[in-house]
C-alpha cells in the first residue's frame, strides 16, 4: 500500500515555483505617504492671542481702580497695624477685661475692618485673571493682572498673620 504522505507533498511541490517568482518587482517596505507623520497647523496658529482694543481699555480701567483700592487699603492697614501694635504693647501683662485689654480688642477690630477690602479686591481680580489666562505669559496685560493679584494675596496673607498674632497675644 502506498504511503499517504507523498500524495500531500506533490501538490505542495507544484506550488513552490510560484513562490520563487521570476525576479519581478515587489512593493517597497518603506512607509506609504499616508503612514508618514505630518503636522497640520490650524489657520492662524502662528498668531498670538491678544485682547481687542476695547477689552484692553476696560481691563486697564479695572486694574487702575483695583490698584487704587489696594493702595488705600495697604495704607489703612499700616496705620491700623501701628495702632494695634501700640495697643497690644499697652495690654501686655494685663488681664482680660482690663481697659488696656479692651482697647487692644477695639484696635484689633479696627484693623480687621481695615483689611476687609482685600477680600473684595481679590474677588474682583478673579474674572480679570480669567480674561487674560489665554494670553502668553509675556503679555503686559496678563503680567499686570498677575502682579496685582499676587500683591493682593501677599497683603491679605500678611494681614491674616497680624490678626492671628494679635489674637494669640490677647488670649495669653
Amino acid at each position: 500500500m502506498p504511503h499517504p504522505i507523498p500524495r500531500l507533498i506533490l501538490p505542495a511541490l507544484l506550488l513552490l515555483p510560484a513562490c520563487s517568482g521570476s525576479g519581478g518587482s515587489f512593493p517597497s517596505l518603506l512607509p506609504r505617504p499616508a503612514e508618514s507623520p505630518r503636522e497640520i497647523a490650524a489657520p492662524g496658529a502662528d498668531v498670538l492671542p491678544a485682547l481687542a482694543p476695547e477689552q484692553q481699555a476696560s481691563l486697564r480701567a479695572d486694574l487702575a481702580r483695583e490698584r487704587a483700592l489696594l493702595d488705600q487699603t495697604e495704607s489703612d492697614l499700616r496705620e491700623a497695624g501701628a495702632a494695634l501694635d501700640r495697643a497690644l504693647g499697652a495690654a501686655r501683662g494685663t488681664r482680660a477685661g482690663a481697659d488696656a485689654w479692651s482697647n487692644a480688642q477695639m484696635a484689633l477690630s479696627r484693623y480687621d475692618l481695615a483689611r476687609s477690602p482685600l477680600g473684595d479686591v481679590r474677588a474682583r481680580l478673579i474674572p480679570l485673571q480669567r480674561s487674560v489666562d489665554s494670553l502668553p505669559a509675556t503679555d503686559p496685560d496678563r503680567q499686570a493682572v498677575e502682579t496685582l493679584a499676587a500683591r493682593a494675596t501677599t497683603a491679605a496673607d500678611a494681614a491674616q498673620r497680624q490678626v492671628d498674632a494679635a489674637n494669640r497675644a490677647l488670649a495669653a
